[in-house]
């Protein structure tokens, strides 16, 4: 039988650590039987959420950390990715689908994740984000 994943993963606040977040999430879809065809979509918004974190929210500060929080069921996958940044205020990120914004090289993320995954909230402060994913 299979080991449980654990649901929780603390990284350090440098991009090589997506590595083990792309270990991580791929961990649970094979404990949890999840349909391959979903790996990409989720990862993509585990990954921009996660990149986010370690860029916008912890400055790139290695000696900050980020939460990865998984929780699967049935074919819901539950993820909250939290940092120790001073948090933000989502209303006030430019939209980049506005013509202004189009050729920016940053500002997607969340808009990424908002156009995949339901259910996309932030706490009030601004540091932690949390959404579902349904994988069939």
């Amino acid at each position: 039988m299979k080991n449980r994943p654990p649901n929780i993963l603390i990284i350090k606040s440098v991009n090589e650590e997506i590595k083990r977040v792309e270990e991580f999430v791929r961990a649970h879809f094979i404990f949890h039987n999840m349909p391959e065809k979903c790996f990409n979509p989720v990862f993509l918004c585990i990954s921009e959420a996660t990149t986010n974190s370690i860029v916008h929210g912890n400055k790139e500060d290695h000696r900050k950390t980020v939460e990865l929080n998984i929780d699967c069921k049935s074919h819901l996958i539950q993820v909250r990715v939290t940092d120790e940044g001073e948090g933000f205020d989502v209303e006030k990120v430019p939209d980049p689908t506005h013509k202004d914004n189009l050729l920016n090289e940053t500002g997607r993320g969340i808009h990424i994740i908002r156009s995949i995954a339901k259910n996309v909230e932030f706490n009030k402060k601004g540091n932690s984000l949390s959404f579902q994913i349904v994988c069939e």
